[in-house]
């Protein structure tokens, strides 16, 4: 991770702990009234009565605050993904309809909204953040479609599974426009999703190269 996202310390004690809490609820209340444009250090202070020199203890710039309220919801809906990777079920299409409807449930459950996915493309410096994400999730449907019994080539499989991930982004920017997580949204999701996947599944010939390429993250 970028360095001017790593947090300057980490709380020990129960009250720096609570004092942390009260910034990243602020800042999520901003992101969700107000949206990203909003968002700076004295108004993460004025809303969560923290000052701002105490953020700075902590935080090196707003960007790091969204990271951390963000990455363990992120880590959460992976571990959601990973959890039913293996659930014995045979029908592909059973498995994929109830494992994307989980992940986007658990979704919901932790927290990732319309303010986060507004967040990571209005600062530059999470620009890394989804993409990351977006990989992970790609590589479990990877693994999901050669438990299946898919024979296309790796580079073939994960250019479908990344597409399908980005697939959901056009579910995230209808429910921008509707201004709610209408349940439409991921019932089409659904069904687009399966359709996509079915050549791969049941003889398709798999498109020529090339194919979207993985990238390389800095963690550093």
């Amino acid at each position: 991770m970028s360095a001017t996202l790593t947090p300057r310390k980490l709380p020990t004690q129960a009250r720096a702990k609570a004092r942390i809490q009260r910034v990243l609820d602020a800042t999520q209340a901003i992101l969700n009234r107000d949206g990203p444009a909003a968002l700076t250090t004295p108004a993460i202070a004025a809303e969560s009565g923290v000052s701002v020199g105490s953020i700075y203890q902590y935080f090196p710039n707003k960007e790091a605050i969204v990271l951390a309220l963000y990455e363990a919801r992120l880590a959460e809906i992976r571990g959601e993904a990973a959890s039913a990777q293996d659930d014995g079920e045979t029908d592909w299409r059973v498995f994929f309809r109830r494992w994307i409807g989980q992940i986007k449930a658990r979704e919901e459950t932790v927290g990732y909204g319309l303010s986060m996915s507004a967040a990571f493309e209005h600062f530059p410096l999470l620009a890394d953040v989804e993409p990351m994400h977006a990989q992970a999730l790609a590589d479990g449907v990877v693994a999901q479609l050669k438990r299946f019994g898919s024979t296309w080539p790796d580079e073939a499989l994960f250019d479908l599974a990344i597409y399908a991930y980005y697939l959901d982004s056009v579910t995230w920017r209808y429910w921008t426009v509707a201004q709610a997580r209408l349940p439409q949204g991921v019932e089409r999701l659904i069904e687009t999703v399966i359709a996509l996947l079915a050549p791969a599944l049941e003889g398709g010939a798999p498109p020529p190269p090339p194919y979207a390429p993985r990238r390389a993250f800095s963690r550093s």
